[in-house]
């Protein structure tokens, strides 16, 4: 397996995996012009894993500088792995390399949101030393418009 940055030719490859994420209704040239934005990102980047069966995970990472102390926090924006492929080490090695390129952009910490549902992400999630820290802080979301 490989694990490479993501480019805007693998938006076919890409959208039925934000599919099995649960983001069914994504256009292969919607997600080819994200990819093109990803590439582009000075602190962000999109990486898939590839193997022979083509591309089979994609993860997209993000530096957020803080305000109220040094440094910078990495945020996993999205991970998925093709289903057919869970439990092979493609997910470990996908954050592997976004949290090596975290530490690269002088980040501190790692942060991820996930659904409350996907409960075998979060065993993921925790298998790497991440921690569930809803209690000490909530997640708020608004919509904007113009």
């Amino acid at each position: 397996m490989e694990i490479r940055q993501a480019l805007a030719t693998d938006a076919p490859a890409v959208t039925p995996l934000l599919a099995q994420l649960g983001y069914p209704d994504n256009q292969v040239e919607d997600v080819r012009r994200r990819l093109e934005r990803w590439e582009r990102h000075p602190e962000g980047a999109a990486f898939v894993a590839v193997s022979g069966d083509g591309v089979v995970g994609v993860i997209a990472v993000a530096a957020i500088p803080l305000l109220e102390r040094e440094g910078s926090v990495g945020r996993i924006v999205a991970l998925v792995v093709d289903e057919s492929q869970r439990g092979t080490g493609v997910g470990r090695e996908l954050v592997a390399v976004a949290e090596a390129e975290a530490l690269r952009w002088g980040c501190g910490a790692m942060e991820v949101s996930s659904s409350r549902r996907r409960t075998g992400a979060h065993a993921f999630y925790r298998a790497r030393g991440y921690e569930d820290r809803c209690e000490r802080s909530a997640k708020f979301y608004r919509t904007l418009t113009a």
